[in-house]
């Protein structure tokens, strides 16, 4: 049984609710914002064909997570802007942050979603270089699952680190900065 999720965030003096269910007649996941009862925007993503009720299941639980913390940083707009039905007209390939999880107190585990026209993109190569303020290097390079997602483990640092993140499938590429913040305490 796939199940939706919701979530309140106060933000810049602003109560959002998040809700993120899985449309299954379409199939696609879709995330909503709404303040004071109405509905600001979505995000909606389509789901692979073959999609096992547990991968979409994480699939719904990381979009959640991403829409929630793009919401809680102030950045409502671009959570609500980048749409599937945006993604598929322009055919483009695009890499995601989903998330992370810290795994020691010198390592955290970062989670990449890779979308191809708006769908999920397996088997696609993601690589990835990091860069402080005192050293820069590069991260393993991995392939999505079947889902579309990656993992990456990075060893954080004292400071906020850049991480450039390059995703290539079927002879297209893409690439997206990030700005890690160090949890390092």
């Amino acid at each position: 049984m796939i199940f939706g999720f919701n979530t309140d965030i106060a933000a810049s003096g602003t109560v959002y609710h998040v809700q993120t269910e899985v449309r299954e007649q379409e199939p696609r996941l879709e995330s909503q914002v709404f303040v004071r009862g109405r509905c600001i925007g979505k995000r909606a993503v389509v789901l692979p064909p073959d999609a096992e009720e547990e991968e979409v299941q994480e699939l719904a639980r990381a979009q959640h997570r991403w829409v929630v913390e793009a919401v809680r940083g102030g950045f409502v707009g671009d959570a609500l802007n980048e749409t599937a039905s945006n993604r598929e007209q322009a055919e483009e390939l695009v890499v995601e942050l989903l998330g992370s999880q810290r795994v020691s107190a010198d390592h955290v585990v970062l989670r990449f979603r890779v979308l191809s026209g708006g769908y999920v993109a397996g088997k696609a190569e993601i690589a990835a270089r990091w860069k402080i303020e005192s050293a820069a290097g590069e991260l393993e390079t991995v392939f999505t699952n079947d889902a579309g997602v990656a993992e990456m483990r990075f060893a954080l640092a004292d400071g906020p680190a850049e991480l450039e993140v390059k995703a290539r499938l079927e002879g297209r590429e893409t690439t997206r900065r990030f700005r890690i913040k160090s949890a390092k305490t």
